[in-house]
């Protein structure tokens, strides 16, 4: 079996056969914005030609000098490689991003990455469509020693769960202080992730190619399809179950694709999800460890509100930024049909 070395040194060679010059909304609306990516296409849209915009272009191409399988349609669901709770070989570089050289890897196929689906990340700069990875195809760059994993969340939900061999990477700027990524190569393959599924990946990872990083994505379904698949992890409790508390609420339609923002500020963490044409957005989180009379605040363009947990997931917030109740005036009781909707999907 070829060295993680000797397998990374192929995969540059390949790019440049392919003359590859370099290289996600929590609700579930956020998929009906991603467009199929063309391979002449850039992957940064600005007002203005940037350095960003031209080595993101080379995101849209054909991984094309990897072999053709027999079946160029085969399916990337039942590859071969470590899955979670195998022996898996000692972290010797845990900065790098990748993991170590595992003994059983994926055989060589195709990836047409200029088939990925894109998010579009709005930026002062211009628009930067962040392509989205399937999750069985990172994982294939991931059993292969071919790109370097990046989480987006929190430090509790990665110290709780986390993939085997990623770095912590805050979205949307990464960690404040010595994050890792900026000791890596600008043209290295780098995939990001989060949990809701890939409104934070697409915040960190646009920043990434804002600052030149010419070959990034997020994985589209999120880490949960990760754990779903039993891919490896690690952490303090790769086993926990999280319970969803999800928050709903309204804002001026004028704000409509910019975020809407939760934050847990006792341990860091926090989610986010795109604000709606209608001015409507949703927050899915995944926190760990904060119960319901803890201190949360949900920030949008309009208007910042800070209350409990239980009160905040049971109640809409309303476009002055308010809790709805019974008493509110208009039709109906707007927590009942905040309820509803939830359950109606």
């Amino acid at each position: 079996m070829p060295s993680k070395d000797t397998t990374r040194r192929r995969y540059v060679q390949a790019l440049g056969v392919a003359a590859a010059v370099g290289v996600a909304g929590c609700a579930s609306s956020e998929d009906d914005e991603s467009t199929a990516t063309s391979t002449d296409e850039s992957s940064t849209q600005t007002d203005e030609p940037t350095a960003t915009e031209t080595d993101a272009a080379a995101n849209q191409t054909t991984d094309a000098a990897t072999e053709e399988p027999d079946d160029a349609s085969s399916s990337f669901e039942d590859l071969d490689g470590p899955r979670n709770g195998d022996d898996l070989p000692e972290e010797t570089t845990p900065r790098d991003g990748y993991p170590p050289e595992f003994e059983t890897v994926p055989s060589e196929r195709s990836v047409d990455t200029g088939r990925f689906p894109t998010n579009r990340v709005e930026r002062d700069s211009g628009v930067v469509n962040v392509p989205l990875v399937p999750a069985d195809v990172a994982y294939y760059w991931y059993a292969r020693g071919e790109a370097r994993i990046v989480d987006a969340r929190s430090a509790a939900a990665y110290d709780v769960s986390h993939v085997f061999g990623a770095v912590q990477s805050i979205a949307p700027d990464g960690v404040e202080r010595n994050d890792p990524t900026t000791d890596w190569p600008k043209s290295d393959r780098i995939v990001v992730y989060c949990d809701c599924p890939n409104y934070l990946s697409s915040q960190r990872a646009a920043t990434l190619i804002e600052n030149g990083y010419t070959n990034v994505y997020a994985i589209e379904e999120g880490y949960r399809a990760w754990v779903d698949s039993e891919y490896p992890m690690a952490g303090s409790d790769t086993d926990r179950s999280v319970e969803v508390r999800t928050i709903t609420g309204q804002t001026d339609p004028e704000h409509a694709d910019e975020g809407a923002w939760a934050y847990h500020e006792a341990s860091g963490q926090q989610e986010a999800s795109k604000i709606q044409s209608d001015g409507s957005y949703e927050l899915e989180l995944r926190w760990v460890d904060v119960a319901d009379d803890d201190e949360v605040t949900v920030e949008t363009p309009g208007y910042t509100i800070t209350d409990s947990l239980g009160a905040i997931t049971s109640a809409e917030i309303t476009t002055e930024g308010e809790l709805s109740t019974g008493d509110d005036s208009g039709s109906g009781n707007d927590t009942t049909n905040a309820l509803l909707r939830r359950l109606l999907g």
